[in-house]
């Protein structure tokens, strides 16, 4: 691994008519020992001796270097000595030097661009923006640029290659409320809108920001204010309003004291974007009073996070009552008010949720009820259908179930299936095959019981019956089966009364099996009732519950799949 020592001399030229250029004299120590040859080496004026801001840059390539010594002459721009410290950051073969060099210059001269610059051929475009404005040092040390018909001051940066800033505001207070730089729009008409500070970018690609805020500590790197009931930071544009990115803290922070945290809306992109590289969340909003935390709306995309890590949270809503709503008020079919995506065909995790919910009761309080998912649909008119859970597989590839549910099972109401059965590990080879057996299916509703009884010496026998079997059963149906030897005169000798009836006929010792069935007559069979046979109402008629089994697809289905737009 190479390692670089850089020792150097700065010589200004003393008495000198401007601050450049100057001489910069090297010693460079290439893995410990001087280095020889031709090197690529990038001089960069800063303001700081870490970070800070890049105010120009020189690149010079195939530097002779010999015997570890160099020298070459470097020209800035006049106007960036301005009597404040300044740094040089090097880069030798695309390597970064450090520490930066502090530039310890002689006694220098600052030439300030007038107004006979306006006129020169080379500032031919600033020059037909500009008027000569009036500059005035007054005693409270402001300088006041004033001008009455057009710019009173305008800084242009006419490097294309550098990174320099046009205007440069810096303020060293320390105290509430200071700014580097402050615009202000004085204009009280509601119908021709001012600006205090716009930026612009005339860039044509995605590249680019017309506003660029940077904060290098705990802070916002935008700030947007408004003493009245307006808006702190409005974003309109074409494509994203916007745009909140940050590799660790918070890409965008809405706190509004009585309305909207954040109201984002765009018609024909994404309302509000966030983005965020840390696992935390991409998006997070407070509001002290009123209802909703996010609101957004767009004919695309109500409210769109994304988190560009393994880990962390999408979108994270909380609320007193809802953490996040979604709606859709779209009069085209197929839009959801939440549609949740999860993996895809990269995916690495062992397990995706398009969508998951969680619901927690209090270990403090009593009676609570928790849904992790609560699904209701309704529809006002009697040709359209609704479903409150939808559940759906697309059959490509693997074991797929359209719903699974680990724990018991309620429906609370009637529950029609084309097939049925159970399916368990097989008892003979439980590791690799399954067992399944069909249901008993029946036109109406009914229990079985059945068991085994030992006739008595008299060949006659007593069966006891749960004590609810009356209460819940009615038009009862038996049979008997002799075990052990024929029994030509089994019968019932007395049929069910007081849950219990009686067996006769048979041989005195031996067994027989006995099977009883009901149809049920408890309130919830009388108030669900099966129909047995019923016409298809208007809407279904044409169509099947089972079309792949009629040699159709999903059009004939009277339960077709969701359509997604």
């Amino acid at each position: 691994m190479r390692t670089w020592i850089m020792t150097a001399v700065i010589a200004a030229l003393s008495g000198a008519v401007f601050a450049s250029p100057f001489t910069y004299q090297g010693e460079l120590i290439d893995s410990g020992v001087p280095a020889d040859g031709m090197y690529d080496m990038v001089f960069t004026l800063t303001d700081s001796p870490f970070i800070g801001i890049a105010l120009q840059q020189i690149a010079m390539n195939n530097v002779e270097v010999s015997d570890g010594l160099f020298e070459v002459d470097l020209d800035y721009l006049d106007s960036l000595f301005d009597g404040s410290d300044r740094w040089l950051a090097i880069t030798v073969d695309g390597t970064p030097l450090n520490p930066r060099i502090q530039i310890q210059y002689s006694p220098y001269s600052i030439r300030a661009i007038n107004a006979q610059d306006a006129t020169n051929a080379e500032h031919a475009d600033i020059a037909s923006d500009l008027e000569v404005p009036w500059v005035v040092v007054t005693d409270t040390d402001i300088v006041d640029a004033t001008s009455t018909r057009g710019i009173a001051v305008r800084g242009y940066a006419m490097s294309g290659s550098f990174i320099f800033p046009g205007v440069l505001g810096e303020t060293d207070s320390i105290e509430s409320g200071a700014a580097g730089v402050v615009g202000r729009a004085n204009s009280q008409s509601d119908t021709s809108p001012s600006t205090g500070v716009r930026g612009e970018t005339n860039s044509t690609g995605a590249s680019g920001f017309g506003v660029h805020g940077i904060h290098r500590g705990d802070g916002s790197a935008v700030y947007g204010e408004n003493d009245g009931s307006g808006v702190g930071v409005s974003g309109q544009s074409k494509g994203v309003g916007v745009l909140g990115s940050t590799p660790d803290g918070t890409g965008v922070h809405g706190l509004s004291t009585n309305g909207l945290g954040i109201f984002a809306r765009s018609f024909t992109g994404i309302g509000l974007r966030s983005l965020t590289n840390s696992g935390a969340a991409a998006m997070e909003g407070s509001n002290v009073d009123a209802d909703t935390e996010f609101f957004g709306a767009s004919e695309d995309y109500g409210l769109a996070g994304y988190n560009l890590n393994n880990v962390g949270v999408g979108v994270y809503g909380q609320g007193g009552s809802i953490g996040v709503r979604g709606v859709s008020l779209s009069d085209i079919g197929g839009y959801a008010g939440v549609d949740g995506i999860a993996g895809g065909i990269d995916s690495l995790a062992s397990s995706v949720f398009g969508v998951r919910g969680y619901a927690q009761t209090s270990p403090n309080e009593e009676f609570q009820t928790a849904y992790g998912v609560y699904g209701i649909a309704d529809t006002f008119n009697s040709k359209s259908s609704a479903y409150a859970v939808y559940g759906e597989t697309v059959w490509n590839a693997g074991v797929q179930y359209a719903g699974y549910f680990d724990g018991d099972v309620h429906v609370e109401g009637t529950l029609s299936k084309l097939a049925g059965s159970f399916k368990i590990d097989h008892p003979l080879d439980p590791e690799n095959k399954y067992l399944s057996h069909s249901f008993m299916e029946s036109p109406e509703m009914m229990n079985v019981y059945s068991g085994v009884v030992v006739l008595d010496d008299q060949g006659r026998g007593m069966v006891k019956l749960p004590e609810y079997f009356e209460a819940l059963n009615r038009d009862f149906r038996y049979q008997l089966t002799a075990i052990g030897g024929a029994m030509p005169g089994l019968h019932v000798s007395s049929e069910i009364q007081k849950n219990s009836f009686a067996i006769d006929g048979g041989m005195a010792g031996l067994k027989v099996s006995w099977e009883v069935s009901g149809v049920r007559q408890d309130p919830s069979a009388l108030y669900h009732p099966i129909v047995v046979e019923e016409g298809k109402v208007e809407q279904h008629r044409g169509k099947y519950l089972d079309p792949g089994a009629y040699g159709f697809g999903d059009e004939k289905a009277i339960h077709p799949s969701p359509k997604q737009n």
